[in-house]
């Protein structure tokens, strides 16, 4: 059993407030700050090498809404999968 699968094991075991407790340490904790910090520098490395390759679109009053209508079925369609896979 590898230490992710121990500390989660563990971690069902906690009565929520106790699970809670552990959620607020570890999203408080350094080494989570840094890896949220990492993956957001990697992101924004990417939307800029996008912007850089001309790999974007630009939006006016007659196709934001298409973005807004493509963006709540994109998003229905995501929430709908993962519930399927819960």
């Amino acid at each position: 059993m590898s230490a992710v699968e121990k500390i989660k094991a563990a971690a069902a075991k906690l009565n929520p407030d106790e699970q809670f407790d552990l959620f607020r340490l570890w999203v408080n904790s350094d080494t989570f700050k840094q890896r949220q910090l990492a993956a957001l520098k990697r992101d924004l490395a990417v939307g800029i090498e996008q912007l850089e390759n001309g790999r974007y679109r630009t939006y006016d009053d007659t196709n934001v809404m298409q973005l807004a209508d493509e963006l709540i079925h994109n998003g229905r369609k995501r929430l709908k999968k993962s519930r399927k896979k819960s």
